[in-house]
């Protein structure tokens, strides 16, 4: 069970280590002139990018289109490993706010894209999970039962004050949903 607060002594363990690292022989390695935002986005490959943008619009809030169009050509092929001719429809899609977390949804039509092969009900060796906040569960699920979506781990409480539940959206990707109604 996970306590919601530390105490002095965990607290300053913690501080020590968060130190440790920041002073540890990677840190120092690093040139001046690594400097990494936060995470942009997360792009996944749908088989439909229709279904996939009411869904995550519709049923995880992120309803600010941020980019929308089509790309093709060379520049694309070699970044995706796909022949240049394939046209790759793009949605990127946000909350509102900063642009950072979105999720660009890329369907590829010219050209047939495998499948990533995972074991379900379970988590899979380089398999992403996609993890947002969420101010009540109860409602998502109802939504994902009525669209007929796979329930990995309905809600469970993992602290007193927060629930988590895990399932699988469009195209099995793996979503972990935390309840915090203070987020």
């Amino acid at each position: 069970m996970f306590s919601e607060r530390l105490s002095r002594r965990e607290l300053i363990g913690a501080s020590a280590g968060i130190a440790a690292v920041a002073a540890s022989p990677l840190a120092a390695q690093l040139p001046a002139e690594v400097d990494v935002s936060r995470l942009v986005r997360t792009a996944l490959f749908v088989s439909d990018l229709e279904a996939s943008k009411r869904f995550y619009r519709d049923l995880l809030g992120l309803d600010e289109v941020f980019f929308e169009g089509e790309f093709k050509g060379d520049m694309l092929g070699q970044l995706l490993g796909i022949p240049a001719n394939a046209p790759t429809r793009v949605i990127i899609l946000k909350a509102e706010g900063a642009p950072f977390g979105m999720i660009g949804l890329f369907q590829v039509t010219g050209h047939k894209l495998r499948r990533v092969r995972k074991r379900r009900g379970s988590v899979n060796i380089g398999e992403g999970v996609l993890v947002f906040n969420a101010a009540r569960l109860d409602p998502i699920v109802a939504k994902l039962r009525a669209g007929g979506f796979t329930i990995v781990s309905p809600p469970v409480n993992l602290t007193p004050r927060w629930r988590e539940m895990t399932f699988y959206g469009p195209d099995d990707v793996l979503i972990n949903l935390i309840e915090r109604p203070d987020r």
